[in-house]
């Protein structure tokens, strides 16, 4: 008996099972760090956000504009996510003539509030793709108040890190008049 080759096949066979062990740990490990890792996408979050609006159409009303609001939401481990926001549009000056043709300026703005449904889509461990339904009130303040409703589509692209988020976000608004707004957040999960 041999014990040179022996024992070499035993420290080989010893190697490849330590091997093995090691690459099955690391994977079990790396797999269980990502689901604890602050990119998570379950838990709360408060973003704020600067934008501008632009009417679809022509209109007499362009309430919107620079715009500013925060947004709040939960979202579950699912994906789903529920949340509210609150906005107000700083509009802009806009020149009318009466029949009489004399020229007038009325400046609109316009305060919006509402509620979102929504998904999470996790594109990587930093990169997130949001997608949601808005509806909500949005009063438009010109020479009076005019309350109206809205409902439209929003898409997000969201990069995390560690607890902060920063995005890009694009909404269609069917109201009247239809609205078109980019804007630009950022925030924290916890």
């Amino acid at each position: 008996m041999n014990k040179g080759n022996l024992s070499a096949r035993k420290v080989a066979c010893r190697a490849v099972f330590a091997l093995g062990c090691f690459v099955f740990i690391q994977l079990v490990g790396a797999r269980g760090a990502r689901a604890e890792s602050p990119r998570k996408v379950e838990g709360f979050e408060l973003l704020g956000m600067v934008g501008y609006g632009a009417v679809v159409r022509e209109s007499t009303h362009h309430p919107f504009g620079v715009t500013a609001g925060v947004d709040f939401g939960y979202t579950w481990p699912v994906g789903l996510r529920i949340g509210t926001d609150a906005s107000y549009g700083l509009g802009r000056r806009i020149e009318n003539s009466n029949r009489q043709g004399e020229v007038y300026t009325t400046h609109a703005t316009c305060f919006m509030w509402g509620a979102s449904v929504g998904y999470d889509e996790s594109l990587s461990s930093a990169f997130r793709l949001r997608g949601a339904i808005d509806g909500g009130l949005a009063v438009q303040f010109d020479d009076g108040a005019a309350p109206l409703f809205y409902v439209g589509p929003k898409g997000a692209l969201i990069w995390q890190h560690r607890a902060f988020e920063f995005g890009l976000q694009a909404k269609y608004l069917w109201s009247a008049p239809s609205t078109f707004q980019v804007g630009l957040m950022g925030g924290t999960r916890f």
